[in-house]
């Protein structure tokens, strides 16, 4: 017996009488002797693909554990009669009716009539459904009014804005509030690092970390939509970048520069809203999601290994029996550089530190590979399945725990941390405050330069939009 997935559909015109692309074959073969009934086995193969979701399992997956996953899905769906009279109708309704429950918590269809959702979880899967079937209630329908397209979210919303936050209170709902502030806080700390680094200290983790806070609270608050991660992201960080060597090399201000994109990005976002820009995301296909999805990743996998280039460069390997290799003397003052009370980025970047190259590619490789193995854990076979799916939704922040413990329990080398701060402080207060003028904080700002920043600023709008409305 065997399940073949054809690396490119193609046409079986000697064993099927229409020319429909095959990109599945099950092979099933035995002697003619045996009891087994082999139709029977392919009847049961049939009903399996026929299922959408299965079908898509079988189009993903990697091994034939996932496929057995997939089976296992389908079965927990299923309801079996045995071969006996089935008398009165009686039974058949309730049969339906506990199927139609089991395929509503799976593919979150809407139901029908009506019906009220009796939990929480159903609740959220009714109003998924009713954005993704689209109908009279489709969001990306035009009204032809100026934000028409807001006045009729807040009427559909809103009614149910109460009840969000009362089905938020359920036990179920706690894993993903706690893994939503995973997900905000791990990019923001990561690209707040970054950022530092290549915007001289002007925007670092402090700025990032409190506009991650302040935008994610007043979107969930306004848009009913906790569900949704907005925060900075990889293709952003190539545009700060971009724009900072732009304005050092003219001789601009970047951060009264970014006030200015800040404010027309404002303006586009307000008159896309009123012209009901959304609907454009209809013209999006799955081709463009993914091109994006991969420049993201591409971004984080290269400024990864070029950071963990910049640390071997900076701290070269030597050999144990040179005198810069005994660990002894500029090790310790290091340490007690970085041990005090003072603000961080106020200390000299250490070079030439022993055992600094070694130690960062052990904690690099190690978090990937921690992370990489607990999430095929959900999908194993240790453990009961709510440990599995537990483990392996979190397994990105227990990787990150495990090799910052690690990190700090070895003493004696030195590792660069973040430019944090003691407070609430931004990351460089000798070079700017929390407030920026937007006519100049040194010199006064070009005004060709305040109008021509709209240009900027509509490249951040479709990286915002592209991520935000299509990605995510």
């Amino acid at each position: 017996m065997a399940f073949v997935r054809l690396q490119e559909a193609v046409e079986l015109d000697s064993v099927l009488e229409v020319p429909i692309p095959v990109r599945f074959l099950f092979v099933l073969l035995g002697p003619v002797t045996s009891n087994m009934d082999y139709h029977e086995i392919g009847r049961s193969i049939s009903t399996l693909m026929s299922d959408k979701p299965f079908h898509e399992a079988a189009y993903l997956a990697d091994d034939r554990q996932d496929l057995l996953s997939a089976i296992n899905e389908f079965l927990d769906c299923s309801v079996v009669l045995p071969p006996s009279e089935v008398q009165g109708e009686e039974l058949l309704r309730s049969v339906a009716l506990f199927q139609r429950e089991m395929l509503k918590r799976r593919h979150g269809q809407e139901r029908r009539g009506h019906e009220e959702p009796s939990s929480p979880q159903d609740k959220i899967l009714l109003r998924m459904t009713a954005v993704v079937g689209g109908g009279e209630d489709d969001p990306l329908r035009r009204t032809g009014r100026p934000f028409g397209g807001l006045i009729r979210d807040i009427q559909r919303r809103y009614p149910k804005y109460v009840s969000d936050f009362r089905d938020s209170l359920n036990a179920q709902c706690m894993a993903a509030i706690i893994f939503i502030y995973f997900a905000a806080l791990s990019p923001a700390i990561t690209f707040g690092g970054l950022l530092g680094e290549k915007t001289g200290g002007l925007i670092g983790v402090s700025e990032l970390i409190i506009g991650t806070c302040l935008q994610g609270v007043v979107f969930c608050l306004l848009g009913a939509q906790p569900l949704l991660v907005v925060g900075f992201s990889g293709p952003l960080l190539v545009f700060e970048e971009a724009f900072y060597m732009f304005c050092s090399a003219n001789g601009l201000e970047y951060l009264v520069g970014r006030v200015w994109i800040g404010v027309w990005l404002v303006v586009i976002v307000v008159s896309m809203v009123a012209c009901e820009g959304s609907f454009l995301v209809r013209f999006v296909s799955r081709f463009t999601q993914e091109i994006f999805s991969i420049l993201i990743s591409l971004i984080f996998i290269y400024e990864t290994f070029y950071k963990l280039f910049k640390i071997f460069q900076e701290h070269p390997l030597t050999n144990c029996s040179s005198p810069n290799g005994t660990g002894s003397g500029p090790l310790n003052v290091t340490h007690g550089i970085l041990g005090n009370g003072t603000d961080q980025f106020l200390s000299p970047r250490l070079t030439g530190q022993p055992n600094t190259a070694l130690l960062s590619l052990v904690l690099m490789a190690g978090t990937f590979f921690i992370a990489f193995f607990l999430r095929k854990l959900k999908n194993s076979n240790f453990f009961p399945g709510r440990v599995r799916r537990v483990i392996g939704d979190f397994g990105v922040p227990i990787a990150i725990l495990i090799m910052v413990l690690i990190d700090f329990s070895i003493t004696d080398t030195h590792t660069q941390k973040l430019s944090v701060p003691n407070g609430f402080k931004v990351t460089s207060p000798e070079k700017r405050g929390w407030v920026i003028n937007p006519l100049g904080s040194e010199e006064p700002f070009p005004i060709w330069m305040m109008f021509a920043s709209i240009l900027p600023a509509v490249l951040v709008y479709i990286l915002i939009f592209m991520e935000t409305q299509i990605t995510t």
